[in-house]
């Protein structure tokens, strides 16, 4: 079972009644999407070679990568707020844009990069981000 909610969903629904509720549950919240799955694939090779198909998928493509990007600057916001957390950030984006780098090694890479900046190592870049936005 793929995810963390599918995992819920499949107690919630042993909980309730037992085997039965949880592959009921299970069915219910995988279901849907292996039948839209299962439902486009037959049009996918016709629909792939279509342009205005292609300038759709290019159009969905550049909003989910919008969406990436607000998602990070909302991060930023919440997360930053210390010169050492900024270094985090920029560290972990840098890996994951400029050099490509996977996502498990850039999460393992920042997660190092932190302990050894945080205040029971090495205590660098613990100073206030922005004051200017504490006086705001």
């Amino acid at each position: 079972m793929p995810g963390p909610l599918f995992n819920f969903s499949s107690y919630l629904g042993a909980v309730y009644q037992g085997v039965a509720g949880g592959l009921v549950a299970y069915v219910g919240l995988f279901g849907p999407g292996v039948i839209l799955i299962f439902g486009i694939v037959p049009f996918w090779a016709r629909l792939r070679h279509v342009k205005w198909f292609k300038s759709m998928l290019n159009g969905v493509n550049a909003t989910a990568i919008g969406l990436v990007g607000a998602a990070c600057v909302i991060l930023w916001e919440g997360a930053v707020a210390t010169a050492a957390d900024a270094m985090v950030f920029v560290l972990a984006g840098t890996l994951a844009i400029v050099y490509n780098i996977g996502a498990p090694w850039v999460v393992l890479a920042g997660g190092v990069f932190g302990a050894i900046l945080s205040t029971d190592a090495l205590s660098l870049g613990q100073v206030a981000w922005c004051s200017l936005g504490a006086n705001l």
